[in-house]
């Protein structure tokens, strides 16, 4: 009688199991993404600004595929923004191993990796968005000397 006892038990505990483990998984889950949440917001933001602008950039530089004889100023600065395009691009890799690192947290709920790697993310959109914004500036003096 008693090991009929004992296996019952046994098995009221190991099916009971798998539902407490999904129960502290999702708990945890939740956790998880209330931590992160401020630095994934802001992450969010700056990815919508940047790409706010970089739309705003490439509309110019698709306008100026159409410009005519331009001046020796312009044509300077339009190589200037080139540069600075290309430079860019090479930052944008940098942001990489962030990314990697915040989707490997994101896998074992680790929200203080997490977090470093957003604050990294955002530090270097932050950088990039005053790089866009440069650029930004650059191209209102090429539509201003165009005019």
């Amino acid at each position: 009688m008693k090991r009929i006892l004992f296996l019952f038990g046994l098995l009221v505990c190991l099916a009971g199991m798998p539902l407490t483990a999904f129960a502290d998984n999702k708990t945890a889950k939740q956790t998880y993404e209330t931590a992160i949440s401020d630095n994934w917001k802001t992450m969010l933001k700056n990815s919508i600004a940047l790409d706010t602008i970089n739309a705003e950039n490439n509309t110019h530089l698709l306008n100026w595929q159409d410009v005519k004889n331009p001046s020796d100023e312009v044509v300077k600065l339009v190589e200037k923004i080139r540069k600075l395009q290309a430079e860019q691009e090479e930052d944008q890799e940098s942001m990489d191993p962030y990314t990697k690192a915040k989707k490997t947290c994101d896998e074992k709920l680790n929200a203080d990796g997490a977090n470093a790697a957003l604050e990294n993310i955002i530090r270097i959109q932050k950088d990039r968005l005053s790089d866009q914004k440069e650029l930004q500036a650059l191209w209102a003096k090429v539509d201003k000397l165009l005019k």
